[in-house]
């Protein structure tokens, strides 16, 4: 009798094992599924700002411009922040007729892009005009953005009158809506050699490495501001004059890049002036040049980005 008694308890402590193991992964499928729902967007709608790519989304937002099958979104959230731009492919017989500061309601899927620079792009498939007229009005800065292009703005160095104590340059921007200079900074950076050897550190995403950098900034002689001045001519463009010794010194024999930056990158909500800042465009101007051992400049490739 004792024996049998032995018997059964383990046959029960069996079956409770087994009941444990069922539930667990019971549990673990219908997690699994409803995570499967929440990123594939069933049942809801999203606003611009999502992770995923499958599904249909809705965004809600004020047409910046509209040209061909093409329109750029300025999104609203839903307590009326903006954030970055994003531009809808039509693709919709239906959608006609979009203009600047419609306020609409986008319905959206995403697929996979053609273009290097982009995995995914919203493909348009309705759009309901909310007003014809929106009461927020678009920032001048997203305007620029999206009627404005670098290509259009150009740089020429004044060679007679820069040294390696100084750089002058003339800004020429040709866009009918142009960037915003009120504000530049610059910074100087010299070119570091990469070393014969290099740690390697290999990951998961793939090798890479350390402890190596190509354009470290030069040492600063003075903590003074690096915010660049200017003056406009009677044609309308940028002439800057900046004397960067003291800030870095007289530059010696070496190779070096200067940049210059537009800082208004930033940017507050409108009706909520203590909302995150978002990022918005600008312009980043990056200057190449040798000085030899006589002390003499020979500028390189000018980048505008």
């Amino acid at each position: 009798m004792e024996k049998n008694i032995k018997i059964s308890g383990k046959i029960i402590i069996f079956i409770v094992a087994i009941c444990i193991i069922v539930i667990l992964a019971t549990i673990i499928y219908a997690l699994n599924i409803l995570e499967d729902k929440k990123q594939s967007g069933e049942g809801s709608t999203q606003d611009i700002e999502i992770i995923n790519y499958e599904g249909t989304f809705q965004a809600r937002g004020v047409v910046v411009r509209a040209e061909g099958n093409i329109f750029t979104l300025m999104p609203i959230i839903a307590n009326e922040e903006y954030r970055n731009e994003e531009n809808f492919y039509i693709e919709n017989s239906q959608v006609q007729n979009l203009k600047q500061d419609q306020e609409v309601i986008v319905t959206f899927h995403y697929r996979k892009s053609s273009n290097e620079n982009f995995t995914y792009e919203p493909i348009v498939e309705k759009v309901e005009i909310l007003k014809e007229k929106s009461d927020i009005e678009i920032p001048i800065d997203v305007l620029v953005k999206a009627y404005s292009t670098k290509e259009n703005v150009t740089v020429t160095i004044d060679k007679e009158k820069s040294n390696n104590k100084q750089i002058v340059f003339t800004i020429t921007d040709k866009n009918e809506l142009k960037y915003d200079y009120s504000t530049m900074k610059y910074n100087l950076y010299r070119y570091n050699a990469p070393p014969d050897k290099q740690e390697v550190i290999y990951t998961e995403n793939g090798a890479s490495t350390s402890g190596y950098n190509q354009w470290p900034e030069l040492t600063k002689i003075a903590e003074i501001s690096n915010q660049a001045n200017y003056t406009l001519n009677e044609n309308g463009q940028i002439e800057v004059i900046i004397d960067w010794s003291k800030m870095y010194g007289e530059l010696k024999e070496e190779k070096y890049r200067f940049t210059l930056s537009t800082v208004n990158s930033l940017r507050q909500s409108i009706t909520n002036p203590n909302a995150q800042e978002y990022p918005y465009d600008g312009v980043m101007i990056n200057i190449n040049f040798n000085i030899d051992a006589n002390g003499k400049v020979e500028f390189g490739e000018i980048e505008i980005h």
